[in-house]
């Protein structure tokens, strides 16, 4: 018998689809599949992968940009260690501690920021459900970034949200 919902197998006693959830009962459940018509499926997988791929090329490019944001200023420190010293609180800082400072926290903030969606868009990429669930948190999160981020999100959340895709994406979880 099959689920009248993601059309997965369902043992006749169960009483909840084991793929998507959905409360079955013996005369709710199905003798032959229903077929998705492969364009749907086709389109639907189209569109993980394209969303996979954007958060794997933003997250690459977060992080190398943190990183070069800390190997330039700490370059920078170093080569002007001996330039504009200054003091805090009677305590002396060469300026090299600030460059360098300065350059931490901006590569950490861009790695912090980008390593989620580098690991989303690879577990998208491997239809993990851990990836769904963190690619809709951070989709959330985009809708802030006005306007880049705001269609990333709302294109993210249209893709994972939408009844055929996530049936299309349980479906391929499950397969997978």
């Amino acid at each position: 018998m099959y689920c009248p919902n993601c059309s997965q197998s369902v043992l006749v006693e169960s009483k909840f689809c084991s793929v998507c959830g959905t409360a079955v009962t013996p005369s709710s459940l199905l003798s032959h599949p229903k077929a998705s018509p492969p364009a749907t499926n086709e389109r639907m997988s189209t569109h993980v992968k394209v969303l996979g791929w954007v958060h794997l090329v933003f997250g690459f490019l977060g992080c190398v940009a943190g990183v070069m944001a800390f190997l330039i200023l700490s370059a920078v420190g170093t080569r002007f260690s001996g330039l504009h010293d200054f003091y805090v609180l009677d305590r002396y800082f060469p300026a090299a501690l600030g460059f360098l400072g300065l350059g931490t926290l901006i590569g950490g903030m861009a790695l912090i920021f980008s390593l989620p969606g580098l690991i989303a868009g690879y577990g998208l990429l491997k239809y993990r459900e851990w990836a769904r669930i963190l690619t809709i948190v951070l989709c959330f999160l985009n809708l802030l970034n006005i306007p880049f981020g705001t269609i990333l999100g709302a294109y993210g959340l249209w893709v994972l949200l939408s009844s055929e895709g996530e049936r299309h994406y349980r479906q391929q979880s499950a397969i997978l």
